[in-house]
């Protein structure tokens, strides 16, 4: 590591390293040993990757205009490029916060390590890099082509054609003998992907593309394909073709979009309401899973038939069912049955029991959580089913931006149309959100769930809204705003039940027991019918029972007509009886006559045994249905002629499933203030240990999905692979160890998970927690391997170059 760097982060100070740690929160957790390993850490592509991704427009366009100056570059440079603009300064200071940049003892910028030789912007490898694996014939054939004197060394041949191409006037006037495909593809190359690949238009073997190859403006990944790619536009020549197509040019602050103003109060009421109805749902979906599970698709989510069915029982669309659903399932209140089905799991009854604030702070707490959105299937043609895994957390970071930027803004102030926030977004997260024209339906749908969860009401960002993940001051907020829950019931003569707002859990519960919900909202209306006093008499429940709990939630007293149906299930309660043979229905003679008789039963093909007893052909829980189906009342015996309760215990309930990943997947909370204050003063009291040895900085770093967190190990890597691996020799560690450092190709024993061993050929990159990431020759491609799994190591022999 730079001993300049650790004494320039020294220098800072308190109060500046404290600040230099909050703007760089990934550093916190790994580099809070001493300085040295904060610098290294800093310094780290990792680091510097997810410290790009948080960097606006201007100051993106700064950086890559100090990219193309190169490392080292005077201030007067940079104005020179880009203009003596007030702007400037506050990009390089933002740059110089983040540590990207810092200022040398001469004044000159010094770049983070990453960027002086890194992938930056969309650009590929140095040329050097790139021609290393490469053999003589091949680097003495480009240097030629250039009119360049080979030398007797590759690496002095690979040192002339570098500092060519390091040279935009002698590379534009190399371009300008090129033929107009070749210039039309290589800046296409400059200024989007600078790999180049074998499949697609135009052909490797078309004249532009040989044009490019013999030149070295493009070239081969790997020595072995060196004519059929893929094909990788060196460093050099990007950026000499960015500086004469496109100079770097400083991008103003979009201005704040057209919006109204309106009472706080009135968007709270609204969000209030939308936050009701947001709870209420996912209380009515867990109660409908109660009594119909829902069955999940054999590979996995709920299908659109079920989901189109489950919209029309509980009166809203399928998006918000998805909504619905993937919010109650992050908040562990949906789990798996012994048959795969969804159902309502262990921890349901206590949410339900819950207060309307808890419950919908449970909720929000689940919504803010999840990476992608669940009503994606407003703006796709053909939607996925609902719960399927969706890796990429694009939303939830897009939903954080559009409320940070909006609590910004001074409470009742509402957006005309939520579209145009895209270009705001766009400037300040560019390398995310590229341009405003991708963000269109993004948005359209991340605003649609804010609006249905109560985070953003009538174009303004709510009072819940701007409580954020903030349980506390949320629970606050919606104690404050949601209505209080109803205890009672008005019962009626039409025997109907009328709760006017939000019913409790415990009243919810008892309705739903003997009694079906017709219709919620500010007012829920249930209904009785002979079948639904009849499903509660299967659980076990006696009349007296159901008067009796019905008398404790009734705002009055309770209607005759209620009291007569109750009464008169009741009596015909029973009256058959079905046990377990395969199977028997029991009875009195004239109705067992009856049943044997109706005509809707045909499928049970009924026998008369004896006066009072009809056998079946099938079993006693198809039995049951079917004559519940054709409108009678049976019971079920256990085999000593007792009535079995058919009863749901709670207890029998299945444990809640863990959730997938990507529900489980936030960032890391940033520490507090004190915490950031004793952390900078603990470095500062710790002397410098700068290791004896260093590796140069990784050559292109890793896209940070690829190291999931991963601390990519710098330094002395043979203790480190030493500990890692399993079996291998003190010579094939030191060989891999080299190979890691200085990019060279070897050949490995690799035995997968299923046991089963190959041979690898092997470019590796870096180390990354238990993974060694390389490019494999096999695949073609860049793989990941265990290094508990390397069986051996060993030099590569030499191949014949494929032609």
């Amino acid at each position: 590591m730079d001993s300049d760097f650790v004494q320039w982060l020294r220098n800072l100070g308190h109060d500046g390293l404290a600040a230099l740690l909050k703007n760089r929160p990934e550093s916190v957790v790994v580099g809070a040993h001493s300085l040295s390993r904060l610098a290294a850490v800093l310094d780290s592509p990792a680091a510097v990757e997810s410290a790009l991704q948080q960097l606006d427009a201007g100051c993106h366009e700064v950086l890559r205009a100090l990219c193309i100056l190169g490392d080292g570059c005077a201030r007067e440079m940079i104005e020179q490029a880009l203009g003596d603009d007030p702007e400037l300064d506050r990009a390089l200071r933002v740059l110089e916060e983040r540590v990207l940049i810092r200022p040398d003892p001469q004044g000159a910028i010094r770049l983070a390590a990453p960027l002086r030789h890194a992938r930056t912007a969309g650009l590929g490898r140095p040329v050097a890099k790139l021609l290393h694996p490469h053999v003589s014939n091949t680097v003495r054939g480009i240097a030629e082509t250039l009119e360049l004197e080979p030398a007797r060394r590759k690496a002095d041949t690979i040192r002339r054609i570098e500092e060519f191409m390091q040279d935009p006037a002698k590379v534009s006037a190399e371009f300008a003998k090129a033929p107009g495909a070749a210039v039309q593809l290589a800046r296409e190359l400059a200024h989007d992907d600078p790999v180049f690949r074998s499949y697609g238009a135009p052909s490797p073997r078309s004249p532009e593309v040989r044009w490019l190859l013999d030149r070295g403006f493009l070239i081969s990944q790997s020595q072995y394909a060196s004519y059929s790619g893929p094909f990788e536009m060196p460093r050099e020549i990007g950026l000499a073709l960015r500086e004469s197509d496109n100079r770097p040019v400083l991008r103003p602050v979009p201005p704040t979009p057209p919006t109204t103003t309106i009472d706080p109060i009135e968007i709270d009421k609204a969000a209030a309401l939308a936050a009701t109805g947001f709870a209420d749902g996912v209380a009515r979906l867990l109660e409908h899973c109660t009594v119909y599970p829902l069955a999940m698709l054999q590979n996995g989510g709920v299908g659109i038939r079920v989901l189109k069915q489950l919209a029309k029982a509980l009166g809203t669309d399928q998006h918000e069912i998805r909504l619905w659903l993937e919010t109650a399932a992050a908040a562990e209140l949906l789990s798996l049955d012994g048959a795969g089905c969804l159902v309502a799991s262990n921890l349901a009854d206590d949410w339900q029991r819950s207060t309307p604030a808890r419950r919908y702070a449970w909720l929000m707490r689940a919504w803010w959580a999840q990476p992608a959105a669940a009503m994606f299937s407003k703006v796709v043609d053909k939607p996925d089913p609902a719960m399927l895994p969706r890796g990429s957390a694009f939303d939830r970071q897009l939903r954080t931006d559009l409320v940070a930027e909006l609590s910004g803004w001074e409470p009742g102030t509402a957006l005309d149309e939520p579209n145009l926030i895209g270009e705001t977004l766009a400037w300040k997260r560019p390398m995310l959100y590229c341009c405003a024209a991708d963000l269109v339906e993004p948005i359209q749908v991340n605003w649609d769930e804010a609006e249905a969860v109560g985070a953003i009401a009538r174009g303004a960002l709510s009072t819940l809204g701007r409580c954020g993940s903030d349980t506390e001051a949320l629970l606050a907020a919606a104690t404050r705003l949601l209505p209080k829950t109803r205890e009672t019931a008005l019962f009626q003569a039409d025997l109907s039940a009328v709760v006017t707002g939000t019913p409790s859990g415990r009243l919810a519960a008892t309705l739903n027991l003997m009694a079906y919900q017709e219709g919620r909202n500010t007012a829920s209306t249930w209904r009785f019918s002979p079948e639904s006093v009849r499903h509660a008499m299967d659980l076990g429940h006696s009349a007296e029972d159901l008067l009796g709990r019905l008398a404790e939630i009734a705002h009055a007293d309770l209607p005759q007509p209620l009291e007569y149906l109750i009464k008169d299930v009741e009596r015909r309660f029973g009256q058959l009886q079905v046990r377990t043979v395969q199977c028997c229905v029991l009875g009195e003679e004239a109705l067992l006559r009856e049943v044997s008789r109706n005509r809707a039963l045909r499928e049970l093909s009924l026998q008369v045994l004896a006066p009072t007893v009809l056998a079946s052909s099938k079993p006693a829980k198809e039995t049951l249905a079917a004559l519940r189906k054709a409108g009678y009342a049976p019971v079920p015996q256990a085999s000593d002629g007792t009535v079995a309760v058919e009863r749901a215990a709670a207890d029998d309930r299945p444990p809640v499933v863990v959730a997938q990943p990507y529900y489980l997947d936030p960032a890391p909370e940033a520490p507090l203030e004190a915490e950031l204050g004793e952390l900078a003063e603990r470095l500062l009291a710790q002397p410098d240990e700068i290791p004896a040895r260093q590796t140069a900085p990784l050559v292109h770093p890793p896209a940070p999905n690829s190291i999931d967190g991963m601390e990519i190990v710098y330094g002395d890597l043979g203790p480190v692979l030493a500990e890692r691996t399993v079996g291998l020799s003190d010579l094939e560690v030191e060989l891999l160890a080299e190979a890691v450092n200085d990019g060279t190709d070897v050949e490995i024993e690799y035995r997968d998970q299923n046991g089963r061993s190959t041979t690898r050929v092997i470019t590796p990159h870096f180390v990354a927690g238990p993974y060694l990431d390389s490019y494999c020759h096999l695949r073609d491609d860049d793989r990941q391997f265990r290094l508990d799994r390397i069986r051996a190591v060993s030099a590569l022999k030499r191949r014949r170059t494929k032609t």
